[in-house]
């Protein structure tokens, strides 16, 4: 402000002792940037109105949002630029995003820009403020406003639509879950559906397939006679990610036969109880985005004997095979639970090779099914 006054002061006495038409013409075609550089600290930038619109607040991990912010404003005053920057979450920042846009609103009282958030990371994202700030000409003023604009955005994990034979693969072992016995009450058809992959011959509805021109199959009534409940290993790994993956498309395929599953946070000490239905996968892949790695509290045997039903069984998901591991699944369920790692059985140590055989002395089924092998499809999303 001062040096910018004293240019001025130092122009207009140059054209008063200098005299001649150049003289004045650089004084008076400095003189309005001058004077708009004095006037544009006292612009009152908190009477800016920010709304911020996103076109969906719940998606799957990969899928992209888009952010739209509208600033209105009650004078008319020109605005040379505006440079608009977007708070992004910690989590956000630490991927290198910046979010850094400049705009040029003129004598526009209303303006607007928008921005996509690509390949987005699972997880509960929270969005706090949004600062920008307006300058001069010559770069000599700005002047900053920050404003508050909470805004959170739920990533679900992606997961595979498991067909018949993947669950056979995972259940290859002789699990406690079978998906012919438990899943399936055969001798009650309750509709006919397309075949797929891992369904019986003698499933198949010849006069239906003979009417369609496609292989058609008979749909069974689900037997509920066991909940199953899904336990997810929280310790840090490269294969964490893989592991959510992992849990979100078992639960959804099981839920989608119509069976009960809940969820068992060793973390947070979370418990979600076993249920069937939408809003059921709602809770469970609500708590999966959720989810980090980190340090696993210690459960008491109360906890453990309490939380859950005499018949149900339990799969713990694991990225590798430790003997601690297989004593916290046996506390949990001796001889009703499944241990399901997410890795190559060719790949594993001595200590894991171990630790299986330890298990399945203790009744614990061991079963392996690498990430590698699903293949995901569409994205589908977990819509409010």
């Amino acid at each position: 402000m001062i040096g910018l006054t004293l240019l001025m002061i130092v122009s207009f006495c140059y054209a008063m002792f200098q005299g001649g038409f150049v003289s004045w013409f650089i004084f008076y075609s400095f003189l309005p940037f001058s004077v708009y550089a004095l006037i544009l600290p006292f612009y009152p930038l908190h009477d800016f109105t920010v709304e911020r619109k996103v076109n969906k607040r719940e998606c799957q991990a990969g899928e992209s949002v888009e952010i739209a912010l509208t600033f209105t404003r009650k004078n008319r005053l020109p605005l040379l630029f505006m440079v608009v920057e977007e708070e992004l979450p910690q989590e956000m920042e630490d991927r290198g995003l910046q979010r850094k846009i400049i705009i040029f609103p003129g004598f526009k009282r209303t303006f607007s820009m928008s921005y996509t958030l690509e390949t987005l990371q699972r997880g509960e994202h929270s969005f706090q403020s949004i600062r920008f700030w307006i300058g001069d000409f010559f770069g000599l003023v700005e002047k900053e406003a920050i404003y508050s604009s909470p805004l959170k955005i739920t990533v679900f994990p992606r997961y595979n639509e498991l067909s018949y034979s993947d669950l056979d693969r995972v259940f290859n072992q002789g699990a406690v879950v079978s998906t012919k016995k438990t899943q399936r009450e055969h001798s009650v058809v309750s509709g006919i559906r397309e075949y797929q992959p891992g369904d019986q011959l003698s499933w198949i509805n010849w006069k239906a397939t003979a009417r369609t021109s496609e292989i058609m199959t008979k749909e069974f009534e689900v037997q509920k006679n066991r909940d199953v409940f899904i336990m997810l290993d929280e310790k840090p790994s490269d294969l964490f990610e893989e592991s959510i993956e992992m849990a979100a498309s078992l639960a959804n395929a099981m839920l989608k036969k119509g069976m009960e599953v809940g969820y068992v946070s060793r973390g947070s000490r979370l418990i979600i109880p076993a249920a069937a239905g939408n809003k059921q996968k709602r809770k469970i892949f609500y708590r999966l985005a959720k989810e980090k790695p980190g340090v696993v509290n210690a459960l008491n045997e109360n906890f453990r004997k309490g939380i859950l039903p005499a018949n149900a069984a339990v799969i713990f998901i694991v990225s590798d095979l430790t003997l601690e591991k297989v004593d916290i699944l046996s506390a949990f369920r001796p001889n009703q639970g499944l241990m399901l790692c997410v890795k190559k059985q060719a790949d594993l140590t001595d200590e894991e090779r171990l630790s299986s055989s330890a298990a399945v002395s203790r009744g614990i089924k061991v079963s392996f099914f690498e990430h590698g092998q699903l293949k995901f499809g569409r994205s589908v999303v977990m819509a409010k």
